[in-house]
């Protein structure tokens, strides 16, 4: 079975078909995507990808990046509940428009040269900004060789060839900070930090502003600097715990993060929320799933990626995006993982 065979059973042209296999249905009737799709189902059909994308520009492929932490812990990544949520909704909507995903992982900016001179792919999505000050100059050599369209999430690029999608971090550290503030906590710790990461700086910035704005101040001794993992985040709460400073409550940095700090509180002899209220930040579903139920910030990761592959489905279309840096909004989630000291 050809495209040609499908297209003479279903009475319509070649061109017609292959709209309808990569998705570009604004071109077609639905009463004809109907005929064709019923056609390849019961003929069991698969388009030749490899012979298409030589004959054709566009391999309908689209390159998800993930950066590696290190040699010794090559998928922490993927650990990440984040990380499967993003990449699932991301999937989906690329699938319903015709397109692949190639997901790779990548530990330096030379791996990432050799990867986009070698693959054949439509476009390049960011999950994370790569750690290094030449990221930036990285992207726009990506854009200016390949003229490849190129989705960021949660960077701070100002090139207005990429499409950059991201939350106003420095307001959810803020909500949570000034939200605990109102409930009476004075020695509220700030986990996990990294000088390194300009997320976490912003995030760490909402934080510092509330606590100020607060005239409480922002003490270093509250201030813990681990990765916003799991693990860390355990080694953060024990960490807490065992600190001597008489910390109430804890601002984190992400949903996964503020779980380990549950349970590293947990182990070090302490009540949640009853010795130490802890806040989240992403409002992923395993916030639910916590006993106590997590209060966290809400991202609303889904339509953060929805909203990022609209954008490049409209770049791959047109060529363009009117506006392609976009800032959501964010939303504290009350749930029962804090407690009120007044």
């Amino acid at each position: 079975m050809t495209l040609k065979d499908i297209a003479e059973k279903a009475g319509v042209s070649m061109m017609t078909v292959s709209n309808v296999i990569n998705g570009k249905h604004s071109r077609v009737s639905a009463a004809t995507i109907e005929k064709v799709n019923t056609i390849i189902k019961e003929y069991n059909y698969v388009p030749n990808l490899s012979a298409r994308s030589l004959t054709v520009k566009s391999s309908h492929i689209i390159g998800v990046i993930v950066p590696l932490d290190s040699e010794e812990s090559p998928v922490s990544y993927f650990d990440n509940p984040y990380v499967s949520s993003m990449i699932g909704v991301i999937e989906r909507e690329l699938r319903n428009n015709g397109y692949f995903v190639m997901i790779r992982s990548v530990q330096t900016q030379e791996d990432l040269s050799v990867l986009m001179r070698n693959w054949n792919v439509d476009g390049v999505i960011f999950l994370y900004p790569l750690l290094g000050e030449c990221f930036e100059d990285s992207v726009n050599a990506i854009i200016e060789e390949t003229h490849l369209p190129v989705v960021l999430f949660d960077a701070r690029i100002t090139n207005p060839e990429v499409i950059n999608v991201y939350s106003d971090d420095k307001k959810g550290c803020y909500l949570s900070t000034r939200y605990l503030i109102s409930r009476g906590h004075k020695k509220i710790a700030f986990a996990a930090y990294c000088e390194d990461n300009p997320l976490l700086t912003d995030r760490f910035n909402g934080y510092r502003a509330a606590m100020e704005e607060s005239e409480l101040g922002c003490d270093p001794d509250c201030i813990f600097s681990y990765s916003p993992s799991y693990d860390d985040g355990i080694a953060a709460g024990k960490a807490i715990a065992g600190s001597g400073h008489k910390i109430t409550a804890v601002v984190t940095t992400a949903d996964i993060c503020a779980i380990g700090v549950m349970e590293g509180a947990r182990l070090a002899g302490l009540r949640i929320p009853t010795d130490l209220s802890v806040i989240g930040y992403d409002n992923l579903s395993v916030s639910t799933y916590t006993t106590p139920k997590l209060t966290t910030i809400s991202q609303n990761v889904t339509k953060k990626a929805e909203t990022a592959m609209k954008l490049l489905l409209e770049k791959l279309r047109t060529g363009h995006v009117e506006q392609p840096h976009v800032q959501l909004d964010v939303e504290l989630i009350e749930r029962q993982s804090t407690v009120s000291l007044l």
